[in-house]
């Protein structure tokens, strides 16, 4: 019983103290307004890249010394990305909460730099 204490207690200090979890979930607008931006992002802890959204629409990114482009858009409640090359072109999106410049959802998380 006193290690589920602790550990929910603990829980709860990560929630208070990290704004990336404390925030809810991104509305269209909040989505809309991550750009422009750049961010250094994590994909389930495997891949690293920073990444370049600018308002028109176009993605930028690099990632271990090779870049690729695409376009991000937002459908529904999510952030939608389609790389050029990277993901063989598949659009893939994802439900993003968070705040404060850092945000997580779907295994994927970014925080502004």
């Amino acid at each position: 019983m006193k290690i589920f204490t602790s550990l929910t207690a603990a829980l709860v200090a990560f929630t208070l103290i990290n704004p990336a979890v404390a925030g809810g979930a991104l509305s269209r607008q909040d989505i809309k307004n991550l750009a422009p931006g750049r961010y250094a992002v994590n994909l389930m802890g495997l891949v690293s890249m920073t990444v370049s959204m600018r308002a028109n629409g176009v993605i930028l990114g690099e990632s271990k010394g090779k870049r690729d482009s695409g376009v991000w858009l937002v459908q529904g409640q999510k952030l939608c990305v389609s790389w050029n090359n990277w993901y063989s072109g598949k659009r893939r999106c994802v439900k993003l909460s968070g705040s404060n410049g850092a945000y997580q959802g779907g295994g994927l998380s970014m925080r502004r730099i």
